[in-house]
């Protein structure tokens, strides 16, 4: 074959692959959630607006926005879960209306709905005139998006209070009525505090949770829940939960909270206010209802991808009743070093672990034959995702004095499960 014929073939072959491309993407564009008429929309809670934890929510929650509400294909709607404010105050709905109202934070074409928060939003006199006033638009709301139905609820949280038997009612009637009008179609609820006992900052020990609005839910598997409040790291695979209602905890878009009594240096570990976070749902053709979890701080996917399945029924709840095996797992050349820092002070670091979904925390502990004598219980800081540490490092002093010891550490999951130990080599403490 000559030359001429090569490059004539080649050419050819150069023009069909473009055009496969080109169709290939004009398939991608019309099976979009938008293309199709399907609903997409973002979830975030907990702007705190006038906080000032790290940079400050000023800063914050319009990078978050623009990272955020900056995906295509566009959402059509953005709805914030409550604690709006960090006070109730008038000047803070104010600024919030700024923020929000701004097009470089909130594109033109996407509406957004409201939810009152319990304690920050509700701080003071006159918290629901507030707003009202603030947010101009009403305590509890249902509406229709794409032929599919969405309620949002403003609740305070305590069971003596009066807001909160007005939801309770509202959300009452609105299920029953959407279940009818909407049949076969998942439910979209949006409430600050999150179901009792359901998804990750709802437990009752951790004392976020309430259980107001069980008896009602629970009788609508169709019903998709979004909450914040606790401001519990999405990246949590306990995030979502299903059993008989899928609760999905958004985040927050100040900072990070994690349980109590699980790390030594208590609710706000490592670098917990360089996070913010939230969630994208799309509906796809066939019924099935997919999330992706965003790190708005930093602009980046939080893997993997959630899907609600179809039909909504509770017959396939994929996310119930979940172990999280198997266990964390060190590498094969993980090692653990300690090093003398300064007086009977010691510093021990080991790598990260690995983990089916995510790594929790690691207790770091000293033995002296073979009996815990230190023990301190560090958090992984999954949550800054791209930036997480790979390394960590526990300090321990007031070690006996001219002993032989051994470090120990052990990775736990979300779960509970704990990973192999990692020892390392035996030291002596240095005397006072």
């Amino acid at each position: 074959m000559n030359q001429r014929k090569i490059l004539f073939l080649a050419c050819v072959l150069s023009f069909l692959c473009s055009t496969a491309r080109v169709a290939d993407v004009s398939a991608a564009e019309k099976n979009s959630p938008e293309e199709r008429g399907l609903p997409r929309f973002a979830v975030m809670s907990d702007t705190h607006i006038e906080n000032n934890c790290g940079e400050g929510a000023a800063v914050k929650v319009p990078r978050a926005l623009k990272n955020f509400l900056g995906k295509t294909p566009q959402v059509d709607a953005l709805f914030v879960v409550g604690d709006l404010t960090d006070h109730g105050r008038v000047e803070e709905y104010d600024r919030l209306m700024s923020v929000f109202g701004d097009r470089a934070n909130v594109p033109e074409g996407i509406d957004v709905y409201f939810c009152m928060g319990y304690n920050h939003d509700r701080f003071g006199e006159a918290v629901v005139e507030n707003y009202l006033n603030g947010v101009k638009q009403p305590l509890h709301q249902y509406v229709e998006i794409k032929g599919y139905p969405f309620i949002t609820i403003g609740e305070g949280g305590a069971r003596q209070s009066a807001h909160n038997d007005e939801a309770l009612r509202f959300l009452s009637e609105k299920l029953a009525d959407a279940a009818v009008r909407y049949a076969g179609k998942p439910i979209f609820v949006f409430m600050h505090i999150p179901p009792l006992n359901t998804c990750y900052g709802s437990v009752q020990d951790e004392g976020w949770g309430t259980d107001i609005f069980l008896p009602v839910l629970e009788r609508y598997p169709q019903a998709v829940v979004f909450s914040g409040h606790s401001h519990f790291p999405l990246g949590d695979p306990r995030s979502i939960h299903q059993d008989k209602f899928t609760a999905v905890n958004d985040g927050s878009t100040t900072y990070s909270e994690i349980e109590p009594k699980v790390v030594n240096i208590g609710i706000h570990p490592e670098n917990y206010e360089y996070v913010t976070e939230g969630v994208i749902v799309s509906v796809l053709p066939g019924g099935n209802v997919e999330m992706e979890r965003w790190d708005t701080y930093r602009d980046e996917r939080i893997l993997p991808r959630w899907t609600v399945e179809a039909p909504h029924d509770g017959s396939r709840f994929s996310y119930k009743n979940r172990d999280g095996l198997p266990a964390p797992v060190f590498g094969r050349r993980a090692k653990l070093s300690v090093k003398h820092v300064a007086g009977d002070s010691i510093a021990v670091t080991f790598p990260q672990a690995s983990d089916n979904e995510v790594v929790h925390h690691y207790i770091a502990e000293i033995l002296e034959d073979g009996r815990v004598i230190a023990s301190f219980s560090k958090f992984s800081q999954f949550y800054l995702n791209s930036m997480m540490p790979k390394e960590l490092s526990v300090d321990f002093s007031g070690l006996p004095a001219g002993k032989k010891l051994t470090p120990r550490i052990t990775a736990v999951d979300s779960y509970g499960n704990r990973s192999a130990p990692l020892y390392g080599k035996p030291f002596y403490s240095i005397k006072n």
